[in-house]
């Protein structure tokens, strides 16, 4: 079995996390690009402005009510046992995360500014929170998943407050980069191997949010590679939505855990 390299625990983790902090805090403001609201496909289609990256965030959703589906599977299937383990709860976050960033989206790229923006990344941030605290579960334990949770969650949205009322963007960059390289660390660990915890493979989710992050990058660059069709930021929904694949397949393959019955049912000595 490859040694990852290094091993997290709950103290590094606490470490890192105040590192993030500083780095919040110290580094120089940076503002929001200029041009931010300015996307590429501007079209009217069927009645709807910039109606492609409107329409685009269809797969966000399917992908939350894809979680949802198999949540439910889960219960009704009886899968599961009370109390529920916090995989499944994380599970749901991130249903609604994935399902409140496809309405968000859509509303903000109605009318592009950036009140609108703030709620689709507070949206994004649900979904975030949810895959760092199931990467947690997974390599420590479920209080650290937890506490992470509510730190990512929480420093999403102060980061993302600091930026709404000061236009300093600096904060928000740390909690997208750093919690792209915690995953990337998460990734590493080795699972903990019990009953209760299910996998869910990191590593493409990270892949499918480069992706996404390059077709942001490069909406005016696809637009016109695809004349006109397909712009970018299009793309970047369709990508970021794959990203629900793996929790789709860690769900879907859930199974009760074993009960060892063999000590319920002992053999007895029968006597005539």
């Amino acid at each position: 079995m490859h040694k990852p390299p290094f091993i997290l625990s709950p103290l590094s983790l606490c470490c890192y996390v105040l590192f993030l902090v500083v780095l919040a805090i110290a580094l120089p403001a940076m503002a929001q690009a200029a041009h931010y609201h300015a996307f590429a496909d501007d079209r009217t289609l069927w009645g709807i402005p910039r109606a492609m990256d409107v329409l685009s965030n269809f797969p966000l959703m399917a992908a939350g009510v894809a979680i949802a589906w198999c949540l439910w599977r889960s219960l009704a299937l009886g899968t599961l046992r009370a109390p529920l383990p916090i995989w499944w709860w994380l599970s749901v976050l991130a249903a609604a995360g994935f399902a409140a960033t496809a309405v968000a989206s859509s509303l903000y790229h109605l009318h592009p500014d950036d009140a609108g923006v703030f709620w689709d990344r507070l949206a994004m941030a649900l979904v975030f929170a949810a895959i760092v605290g199931l990467a947690v579960q997974q390599a420590l334990d479920d209080t650290s998943a937890s506490i992470m949770t509510v730190i990512t969650l929480a420093g999403a949205s102060i980061a993302l407050s600091v930026w709404r009322h000061t236009g300093n963007f600096t904060p928000w960059i740390i909690v997208q980069a750093g919690g792209m390289l915690l995953l990337l660390a998460l990734a590493m660990q080795p699972a903990r191997r019990q009953a209760a915890i299910l996998s869910i493979a990191l590593t493409p989710i990270l892949c499918w949010y480069a992706l996404a992050k390059l077709a942001e990058w490069g909406d005016h660059f696809f637009f016109t590679l695809t004349a006109g069709y397909l712009s970018g930021h299009s793309l970047k929904h369709v990508l970021a939505a794959c990203a629900a694949w793996p929790l789709l397949q860690m769900l879907y393959n859930a199974k009760a855990p074993e009960v060892n019955t063999q000590a319920h049912h002992q053999p007895t000595d029968q006597h005539p």
